[in-house]
């Protein structure tokens, strides 16, 4: 019985401690995005892609999610893989073939492994975002779904909710297990 009972409150501090960190982890990356709304969350500085095009087949493919760590652009070498900003609101994903040095500016000579031929313009260093660490294969099908209404609320809702219960269910078992120990005393 003593050992089932140490089972259960130690699954309940980690869970606590899981679902803690997961709102955390949340409510940062949404202060984040109203803050910084144009640009992604980034956490520790690393920052998660999703990639949505086949231009770098077959490093990752449609649907992978690669994350980027913020480099200063001197530390990009060639063979790197970088995320770049082009235009607004577009983020690419490709190989650099060749670092320039243009009038003591770095600069970028980028190509998709899957292409035939070379970005058709250089990347400057400050729209480098970062340089591929790790990628999760299928993992931007998931982020995807997370940043729809749909996902999103249940990113919010369900850890919350969870946390919510636990917390009830908790202090109604310690208020019950005091009541049954208050009748044992006055016995």
């Amino acid at each position: 019985m003593e050992i089932n009972n140490g089972f259960r409150k130690t699954w309940k501090i980690m869970i606590r401690t899981l679902l803690t960190l997961l709102i955390i982890i949340v409510l940062y990356m949404v202060v984040q995005l109203l803050l910084y709304p144009k640009q992604p969350p980034s956490l520790f500085g690393y920052q998660p892609f999703s990639v949505l095009s086949n231009s770098m087949n077959p490093t990752f493919e449609t649907g992978d999610m690669v994350i980027v760590k913020r480099l200063a652009p001197a530390e990009i070498q060639e063979n790197d893989v970088i995320t770049f900003k082009k235009g607004t609101n577009q983020y690419i994903t490709h190989r650099v073939n060749e670092v320039v040095s243009h009038q003591g500016n770095i600069q970028f000579v980028t190509k998709g492994d899957n292409n035939n031929v070379i970005d058709e313009s250089m990347v400057t260093a400050n729209k480098v975002m970062g340089k591929q660490v790790a990628t999760i294969p299928h993992a931007g099908y998931i982020a995807k779904f997370i940043s729809g209404p749909v996902g999103f609320i249940l990113l919010i809702v369900l850890p919350f909710t969870g946390y919510i219960c636990l917390e009830v269910y908790e202090r109604i078992s310690r208020t019950t297990n005091e009541d049954a120990t208050n009748q044992k005393n006055e016995l």
